[in-house]
């Protein structure tokens, strides 16, 4: 009954936001003037605003001519002094939450996240999804069912003296903490683990929702989590379908035993259940989709699925099928939810004109003179963003290339292309070249090797992917040496960027390989480049490995052990 009611409810504000959305985008240009100037009016008295001179601020036109563009580290000693309790340093609008963000380098960047832009976070990204699955139920002539679903999101966050630290996407579930379990199968230990915790996230999640027929859909951040727990499920399903049967959490996976010991008290023997998907099971992965055989009231799921991350989106419908609708969340960063689709299977995401001021430079302009607002957009054209927040970032270079698809309204509708400094992003960790290169130095540094080169591969037909690093050494080491790499490598991802670490634990991405090249591997490289014309002064170091004939040449002068 309270799954229907709070459905009922999650429904109708869903809505609320789709016609929100369209009667901002009625007037989209209008707003875009307006957030300025009530973005210099509310903090021109703050200690950025003062050296930035907004008083003298009017409009657009002004606004581009007095304010710099900026980049993190504008804004750094800044957040770290809010989040120690300052006030008024780059916003006068009220904080209470400081997003964590991977940067580029080892250093972690926080965000900080005012109430104005953590309301929008709150209902376009967890409520308009909603809206998208009244919509698409209505077409089909029937009401949103009760939803209680499969929730792979972890959500955690720890207090400082300014407010809290989490990620962006744990907001939204942070602040409906009291009522997440009536519409998810997850227990809170696991919806809300405390820090540090070490458990087998995909066991976890998977034994309460396997447990439950009647789910009714399926909730994810990135897409590869969800794919890689149900690649899991592939592997473990007996273990699961006995665990059910017999009413236990197994003693072999990696549970706290505290928690072991609550659940195995609390579960009762369902062996109805378990026979029921072990017949299924039985059947086979490949012939039909599983999740609606074991699941046949699932009826959409969400998750984010753009950029690279399409690839996981067309790896998933094995498991799904293809008619289970999609919705990809929306375009967001940490420092703000910028866009968001209206439809199903949509990568084509409308901007929020009320969450920021909006900028672009053409990918193929030189500088940043001239730079365009969103009245001046061409569909079919690529664009770099600069962003001013509703949080204090202005004219922010997030170096995130998007693509006009078309407008709705005013509104440009976009989809995510690139970003401009990425070299590799599996999962949603977005790690850098300049993350890699110092990966690689400190590698370098700890082991007292020399490269010659180095190169990264995003291998994603492994489920969950990882990545490999390829290695030309100066001098030969030893095999026992060439065994600690792996677990260096691990080290050095994890430091350099805070991403990395719990999409590891939580199975969305795979443990890092290290991989030994021949020598003179790089020279070769060189001499294919050479035969076909290239001038060798302009190529620049292989640092991705980024089409079939890179990874062909690559993979073929490693060292055979």
């Amino acid at each position: 009954m309270l799954d229907g009611m709070l459905s009922g409810w999650g429904g109708l504000v869903g809505i609320c936001e789709h016609i929100k959305i369209f009667i901002y985008s009625k007037r989209a240009n209008k707003m875009q003037e307006t957030c300025i100037k009530r973005l210099m009016r509310k903090n021109k008295t703050t200690e950025y605003g003062k050296l930035h001179n907004f008083d003298k601020v009017k409009s657009i036109e002004d606004y581009q001519k007095i304010v710099p563009l900026s980049v993190y580290a504008d804004y750094d000693d800044y957040v770290w002094r809010m989040a120690n309790g300052e006030k008024g340093l780059i916003t006068n609008m009220y904080v209470r939450r400081f997003t964590e963000s991977s940067g580029s380098t080892g250093k972690q960047k926080l965000v900080p996240l005012s109430y104005w832009a953590e309301w929008v976070c709150q209902c376009f990204s967890f409520s308009a999804p909603v809206g998208c699955a009244v919509k698409w139920f209505a077409k089909k002539g029937r009401p949103l069912p009760p939803q209680k679903g499969l929730l792979t999101a972890e959500t955690s966050c720890r207090r400082v003296k300014g407010g809290t630290i989490s990620c962006l996407s744990s907001i939204p579930l942070l602040n409906v903490k009291p009522i997440v379990q009536f519409f998810t199968t997850s227990p809170k230990e696991v919806l809300f683990p405390e820090p540090d915790v070490d458990m087998d996230m995909h066991y976890m999640k998977l034994r309460f929702a396997l447990a439950n027929r009647n789910i009714s859909y399926l909730g994810t951040i990135f897409i590869t989590t969800l794919e890689s727990m149900f690649f899991y499920m592939e592997e473990n399903w007996e273990m699961l379908c006995d665990d059910i049967e017999k009413g236990i959490i197994n003693d072999s996976v990696n549970v706290p035993e505290e928690i072991r010991a609550k659940y195995n008290k609390k579960l009762k023997p369902n062996p109805k259940r378990a026979d029921e998907l072990r017949k299924e099971f039985k059947k086979g992965f490949d012939e039909s989709p599983i999740i609606p055989r074991i699941w046949p009231n699932v009826g959409w799921m969400y998750g984010m699925g753009t950029g690279s991350l399409s690839f996981y989106a067309k790896k998933l419908r094995r498991y799904i099928g293809d008619d289970i609708p999609m919705h990809y969340l929306g375009y967001t960063a940490t420092e703000a939810f910028m866009a968001v689709p209206l439809e199903f299977n949509s990568y084509d995401y409308v901007i929020l004109p009320q969450n920021g001021f909006y900028e672009f430079r053409p990918i193929d302009q030189e500088g940043y003179d001239n730079l365009l607002t969103i009245k001046d957009l061409e569909v079919g054209k690529e664009y770099e963003i600069i962003l001013t927040n509703m949080s204090g970032f202005y004219r922010y270079r997030i170096e995130d290339v998007i693509k006009v698809t078309g407008y709705y309204n005013q509104s440009p509708k976009i989809t995510f292309c690139y970003r401009l400094n990425q070299i590799a992003n599996i999962s949603g960790e977005k790690v850098s070249s300049l993350a890699f290169d110092e990966m690689v130095a400190n590698l370098s540094e700890t082991t007292g090797d020399l490269y010659i080169g180095y190169s990264i591969y995003a291998d994603r037909s492994t489920s969950p992917g990882h990545y490999k690093l390829f290695l030309e050494l100066a001098e030969d080491i030893s095999d026992e040496k060439k065994a600690t790499y792996n677990a260096l490598f691990e080290e050095m991802l994890c430091k350099g960027n805070v991403s990395v670490e719990p999409l590891i634990k939580s199975g969305a991405l795979g443990h890092p390989e290290v991989l030994f090249l021949k020598k003179g591997t790089y020279d070769d490289y060189r001499e294919v480049l050479r035969s076909r014309g290239a001038n060798l002064n302009q190529v620049k170091p292989i640092k991705v490995i980024d089409n079939d004939e890179k990874r062909d040449f690559f993979f073929s002068h490693v060292v055979k052990d």
